[in-house]
């Protein structure tokens, strides 16, 4: 019994954080780098954590020290190119499995494993950080009563009063902005998939005070993977983000000057690196440090509309997160790393009872999801429409 959390970078600091406040059970912190384990458990130094450092790469090492740990569920927040071999590793090791998204394309990829994590009695999440993940479960809550859904219309945006000296401040790793900002985002529109120009579908939308409003643009998300198969009937589903207007300038001009290229270029002394790889590694001092106190606040919003008894009826939920004050961690990466902590926690001690590949909308409670949400500040509610 226990949880194995494989990732201590960002977003598995800030996972590993709320599993050492609410989590009485056995706990392991596994990363490539050990020091990054090591510090992690030091957070709480009364408390018995395993650290170890492994390699995702090698299958055979990563199934033994799942094995060895004796955890019941692996939580994975290393990066999602991995996420299909973690879970044949999890599979082999026979422990339950959930992760924080695929960026679409990977997603669509797990979910052809469903038949044979239902064989081996075993439930994989896919996409269980805040979008997707509570993005999912908020869709789920605001089409509750309709007989038909025929439109999920997901966004976020966010409203940042922190006091800033870097010329950007990322809110995230600088490879899923490249890829959220330059990839083709894949919308399901009119029944069919349908892929965009990047930066394209520009929209204003409305929020909750103090942030009022946010023009949002479609990007590349895991939504739209499994919320058509999870609602039959479901003509259109897109994920839009809200992302304040001088950030998108300047991570667009990033991506049209080529710092987010992947192409070898050779420097003086016959030294070969990419744009992306030198961008990477340039850009990892502009993630605040804890120097710096945040102070902002996110809003998640998902519009569902379709019809019940043959009326038309729509909805919108909302999650709204704050700061963490006591760990200094943004309301974005707050919410993003609490959702995989809870809902891990719901599977170990089987409040979670799906089997199989099944993703937030159709396998998480909601209630008890929403009642450990607002323990940690989060508030949602739904705002009913005609």
């Amino acid at each position: 019994m226990g949880i194995f959390l494989l990732g201590c970078g960002e977003m598995g600091s800030v996972i590993g954080t709320d599993l050492l406040k609410t989590y009485d059970g056995e706990l392991t912190f596994a990363d490539r780098e050990l020091e990054r384990a090591e510090r992690l458990a030091r957070r709480f130094p009364k408390r018995p954590i395993r650290a170890i450092s492994v390699d995702v790469k090698d299958r055979a090492a990563l199934v033994d020290a799942i094995r060895i740990s004796k955890a019941r569920v692996l939580i994975n927040a290393v990066n999602y190119y991995f996420n299909v071999d973690i879970m044949m590793a999890c599979m082999e090791a026979g422990v339950n499995y959930l992760d924080l998204g695929g960026m679409f394309h990977t997603t669509r990829k797990q979910l052809e494993l469903d038949p044979s994590f239902r064989k081996k009695d075993l439930i994989a999440i896919p996409g269980m950080g805040s979008s997707p993940g509570i993005t999912n479960v908020l869709a789920a809550y605001a089409a509750e009563g309709m007989d038909k859904v025929e439109t999920i219309d997901i966004s976020f945006a966010d409203k940042d009063r922190t006091r800033y000296t870097t010329p950007i401040v990322l809110p995230y790793s600088i490879l899923t902005l490249f890829e959220e900002f330059g990839e083709e985002p894949v919308i399901f529109k009119d029944g069919k998939y349908t892929s965009l120009k990047p930066l394209s579908g520009f929209e204003d939308k409305t929020f909750p005070k103090p942030l009022n409003k946010a023009r949002c643009f479609f990007t590349l998300h895991s939504e739209a993977a499994t919320l058509p198969f999870s609602f039959p009937g479901l003509k259109s589903c897109w994920f839009r983000g809200g992302f304040d207007p001088s950030f998108v300038d300047r991570i667009k001009l990033l991506l049209d000057v080529g710092f987010a290229s992947k192409e070898k270029i050779t420097l003086p002394g016959n030294v070969q690196v990419s744009p992306r790889d030198v961008t990477v590694k340039m850009t990892e001092k502009f993630i605040p440090g804890p120097d710096v106190k945040i102070d902002d606040l996110e809003f998640l919003r998902v519009e569902v509309r379709g019809t019940s008894k043959g009326k038309r009826k729509s909805a919108i939920a909302y999650c709204e997160s704050f700061t963490n004050n006591e760990w200094n961690i943004p309301a974005g990466s707050w919410d993003t790393g609490v959702a995989p902590s809870v809902v891990a926690q719901m599977i170990e001690t089987g409040d979670i009872t799906e089997r199989g590949v099944v993703p937030p909308e159709k396998s998480v409670v909601r209630e008890k999801f929403f009642a450990e949400l607002k323990k940690r500040d989060m508030k949602v509610w739904l705002e009913k429409g005609r």
